[in-house]
């Protein structure tokens, strides 16, 4: 009995390992992201893009030009956005997102990337 219940127990163990990546549609909660974000003063507008694999782009349009802090939050907004509409708390285990604010007078102001089960990073242009 002993050893029916140690390979019961590997089998387990090994089928919890390799939980396939859950099915999330990228379009609708990219869109339902961009909805929301487009409802905050200090955004214009947003665009939103899904290689169809793992990595989603996400661009803000701000007038003026926000102090590195400010790009800060707004980066967080969108990741906060996408994994609300995702309703999956490890969202960013299997996605990576690259993210830009841009502004009409100078283009591309701030980057950010979100590699998997990485903290973001920012860079100023």
């Amino acid at each position: 009995m002993k050893p029916f219940i140690l390979i019961c127990s590997v089998i387990l163990i090994l089928m919890a390992g390799c939980n396939p990546k859950p099915q999330f549609d990228i379009s609708e909660i990219l869109n339902q992201s961009e909805e929301k974000l487009n409802k905050f003063e200090d955004i214009e507008t947003t665009a939103s893009a899904f290689n169809g694999k793992e990595d989603i782009k996400f661009r803000i349009m701000v007038e003026g030009t926000p102090s590195e802090e400010e790009a800060i939050v707004l980066f967080n907004k969108i990741l906060d956005s996408l994994k609300e509409f995702s309703n999956h708390e490890n969202f960013w285990s299997y996605y990576n997102g690259y993210f830009d604010i841009k502004n009409y007078d100078e283009g591309v102001i701030y980057e950010a990337t979100k590699m998997k089960t990485e903290k973001i990073k920012v860079m100023s242009k």
